[in-house]
């Protein structure tokens, strides 16, 4: 059964979350669109073209598996999952694969990879005695994320909620993590003064990333996948409603940091358009780690195998729609 391989408590497992997630990958990758997902991007400067070729599919599976591995990494480090529960790793990979089938380099494999890697440093603060290095290092990077995918600015008050829930008052963290938000943006103003470009740059492509609150847009493909994921989150609702999260002090704190992270992504799915098929890209962190564990951990295997299988159906089918195959 798919949950038993991803719950292996040996490094066998991990083995087996990138040879799945590889797959996945590539599968998508080959259904590329090559949309212009660009325009908003510090990638603007870089990538004038859509599509790259092999070239750049090659570099989408690697952004994808780097993606699904730092995840990984942090989840069992920070004991926010058991160290043989890889089912959250593998929900990312999944929902990542949307951005991936648009664009191998879509901007926000690499946005999403930056605010993993925040997440972890931020956590990784709770009880430990030299914190300034990960606070700082954790806002410079989701501050860098927004420059990749404006969308994710709206993570930035993060920073602060978690040293809030995380730490006792430190004025220095504080400071620390201002000035790791303002910093990515003064390279980049600077740069854009040395070459003789648009200082605006970086307020144009945050304004141009929102619209007018509405539903999200409907388009081929969607309903499948946002159908099942819905179906997989209610169910990981009701099993934490009814289930103690965690006897550590350190998992329960991460889990109001996610609850965090999905109360500022949800309205992002009405002012901001993905592009693709599922709707709730920016909630893609939090939905695989409640989900995640709740597949992991239920005692209703049956049901969990099935509704893992069910998001993969809907998975495969909602890519060949929104690629015109069926």
């Amino acid at each position: 059964m798919l949950l038993n391989i991803f719950k292996i408590n040996n490094h066998l497992a991990s083995v087996y979350l990138l040879l799945f997630t590889l797959v996945l990958g590539i599968f998508a990758v080959n259904l590329s669109i090559d949309a212009d997902v660009f325009s908003n991007s510090v990638l603007s400067f870089f990538i004038h073209t859509r599509d790259f070729g092999t070239l750049s599919k090659i570099g989408g599976i690697i952004l994808l598996l780097a993606n699904v591995l730092v995840f990984d990494l942090f989840m069992s480090s920070q004991e926010i999952t058991e160290k043989s529960n890889r089912v959250p790793a593998f929900l990312v990979g999944i929902f990542l694969c949307y951005p991936l089938s648009q664009n191998p380099l879509h901007p926000l494999l690499f946005a999403q990879l930056l605010l993993s890697a925040s997440m972890w440093c931020f956590i990784s603060v709770y009880k430990l005695d030299k914190t300034f290095s990960p606070v700082f290092n954790g806002a410079f990077y989701i501050s860098t994320a927004t420059l990749f995918y404006p969308p994710f600015i709206v993570f930035i008050p993060m920073c602060f909620i978690c040293l809030l829930i995380l730490r006792s008052f430190v004025l220095r963290e504080w400071i620390l993590a201002f000035i790791g938000i303002i910093l990515p943006y003064f390279f980049y103003i600077s740069l854009l003064f040395l070459f003789d470009k648009n200082m605006q740059q970086p307020a144009l492509n945050l304004a141009d990333s929102f619209h007018a609150p509405s539903i999200p847009a409907y388009i081929k493909g969607s309903f499948l996948i946002n159908l099942s994921v819905a179906l997989m989150t209610v169910f990981a609702l009701i099993f934490f409603l009814i289930k103690t999260v965690s006897n550590i002090i350190k998992t329960q704190k991460a889990f109001i940091v996610f609850l965090w992270v999905s109360l500022f992504s949800i309205p992002v799915w009405f002012i901001v358009s993905t592009g693709g098929a599922f709707s709730a890209l920016l909630s893609a962190m939090p939905i695989s780690v409640f989900c995640g564990i709740y597949l992991g951990n239920t005692k209703r295997r049956i049901l969990a195998e099935l509704l893992l299988w069910s998001l993969l159906s809907a998975f495969v089918i909602s890519l060949f729609q929104q690629s015109g195959i069926i």
